[in-house]
């Protein structure tokens, strides 16, 4: 896990917000986990703007947010959402 990388948009990273929505989708590289973190709380029109996206080192992010940790033995396609802070994360349907 040392050398995944992981996408995170800059609310998380940068504003220390919490992560209110984590999906894992296809990896695009070797390196890739797969593994985006959202706050939940970013409009569309920041979602947009590719420059709000960050992609860093999963064993970072984990350390930053080790609520997360648990979620990343999920495969690809799996979704989980929380309404805030502290609250346990509850898996999504896939569509």
């Amino acid at each position: 896990m040392s050398s995944l990388t992981c996408v995170a948009t800059e609310v998380i990273t940068t504003h220390q917000k919490s992560v209110g929505y984590a999906y894992r989708e296809k990896p695009v590289s070797d390196t890739d986990s797969g593994w985006r973190f959202l706050s939940g709380s970013e409009t569309e029109q920041y979602m947009d703007r590719p420059s709000h996206y960050v992609t860093c080192l999963l064993a970072d992010f984990i350390k930053d947010h080790p609520d997360v940790e648990p979620l990343l033995a999920s495969p690809v396609g799996a979704a989980f959402a929380r309404r805030k802070a502290g609250e346990a994360f509850q898996a999504l349907e896939e569509e």
